[in-house]
């Protein structure tokens, strides 16, 4: 199904059902998953402390909003539709979150729910294509994987996911029978049309538009359910278009896999949580500008915005560059390198080249000082590709190692060298852990 007739689908589904959820609620319980608890978004409260909730998650903001007189939250990251009955047990921290349906209480007048995607694993199927994107940067890997020969294992876990989701709604009408119901869907975490931020974010385009259709179809699912099990469904998706995990901050709304503000990877930070609270809003035909702006929050390690290099920025020139070395300490890289860095956290530093045009990298094996520089990354392009490694081993289009055994990396575009980078032998053999150092030496 298109996104034009997706949209026009929820339309029809959410105009005939915003009756069943109209009006304030006095008494208001928040079930579901981590989308809906928001883990590390500022400030984590309530127990088990590893649900992850947030003050500042959607069904927060709402119950600001509508000034409700009992506010409840049980929501937990992870969670699936067994847990609304079932306590959800192996938390980061070793706690346990009691049966959701417990909070359910028959003077409840209004319930949300946001539930599902766990059911049908989409956050591990998005990290395992992340993992596979690393060195298929223009591929189909993720597709191959999860869809062999056109056998969408994801897709049948989503349709079988449907009677579950019918079985968490008609457990919320028994045990909060006075109840408006409303189940929330998943919003438009992607780029459109395929774009693609690789490698900030490792996936290819192919890639994103398989995820992107993936959340499409659990959204249709999630709301065919509701019209058939008397229940509003709210369309979190459109309202969030174009705020995806490839925009730079602040309209960035959902984070990466490396965050760039406080929330989980592949999950919504404040910004985010605050757009879903106004589709609930506006589901509950209430006024969405009574939803406050989301707080502020600094970029992920404190340091400069993600354009550091600018033309007034400090310059290292090409033999500084050649300094910056595997297995050096930060002491020993200060020594050698002697222009202050343009970023600076404990995972990476970043220089500029001279004239802003590029950046030189070093990222660290560790937080601590004992950390040393594990790869070495530089941007500066150059057009002496072909002469500079002939023995180049093509392991993806535009991605190359300099030779059959090299720990030499080197990405081109358009006949230009984009980045050459340097690494030890653990983060060559390790592609999780090199598609997270890129993404460190590039942001």
């Amino acid at each position: 199904m298109g996104k034009l007739a997706l949209c026009f689908t929820l339309a029809v589904v959410l105009s005939v059902s915003t009756a069943a959820v109209a009006r304030a609620a006095g008494v208001y319980v928040a079930l579901g998953d981590s989308y809906t608890s928001a883990p590390l978004v500022p400030n984590q409260h309530g127990e088990p402390i590893d649900c992850g909730r947030s003050d500042h998650n959607y069904p927060s903001l709402v119950a600001g909003a509508l000034k409700v007189g009992t506010f409840v939250d049980v929501s937990c990251g992870s969670a699936q539709t067994k847990h609304m009955t079932e306590p959800q047990t192996g938390l980061p921290a070793g706690g346990t979150n009691p049966p959701q349906f417990n909070a359910l209480r028959a003077d409840a007048t209004l319930v949300t729910v946001g539930i599902g995607g766990n059911d049908a694993g989409l956050v591990g199927v998005a990290e395992k294509c992340a993992q596979m994107g690393v060195l298929d940067p223009m591929g189909t890997s993720c597709r191959n994987y999860w869809a062999p020969g056109g056998n969408d294992q994801v897709a049948a876990k989503i349709q079988a996911t449907g009677p579950r989701i019918a079985a968490v709604l008609q457990g919320i009408h028994q045990r909060s029978p006075n109840a408006r119901v409303a189940i929330v869907g998943y919003p438009d975490v992607l780029p459109d049309n395929g774009g693609s931020c690789w490698p900030m974010v490792p996936l290819s385009p192919d890639d994103v538009r398989y995820i992107d259709e993936l959340i499409v179809r659990i959204n249709a699912m999630i709301a065919g359910q509701a019209a058939a099990n008397n229940a509003g469904y709210v369309d979190t998706y459109a309202d969030s278009g174009g705020h995806d995990v490839c925009k730079l901050p602040p309209e960035r709304w959902f984070e990466g896999l490396v965050p760039t503000e406080p929330a989980y990877p592949l999950h919504p930070n404040a910004k985010g949580e605050a757009s879903m609270a106004r589709s609930v809003m506006k589901a509950l035909g209430q006024p969405v500008s009574s939803i406050p702006a989301a707080p502020p929050t600094s970029p992920a390690g404190g340091g400069r915005r993600s354009a550091v290099c600018l033309s007034r920025s400090p310059a290292v020139r090409s033999r500084s560059v050649a300094r910056v070395r595997l297995g050096a300490t930060r002491r020993a890289l200060a020594r050698r390198v002697r222009v202050r860095p343009a970023r600076r956290t404990r995972m990476a530093q970043v220089w500029c080249t001279k004239g802003g045009t590029g950046r030189v990298a070093a990222v660290f094996s560790k937080r601590s000082r004992a950390g040393r520089v594990e790869l070495a990354l530089s941007t500066a392009p150059s057009r002496a590709f072909r002469r500079a490694y002939p023995r180049r081993q093509r392991i993806a289009k535009g991605l190359f190692f300099a030779s059959r055994h090299s720990n030499r990396l080197v990405w081109v575009r358009r006949g230009k060298v984009v980045f050459v980078a340097v690494m030890t032998k653990r983060v060559r053999g390790d592609y999780k852990r090199l598609g997270r150092d890129l993404q460190l030496a590039l942001k």
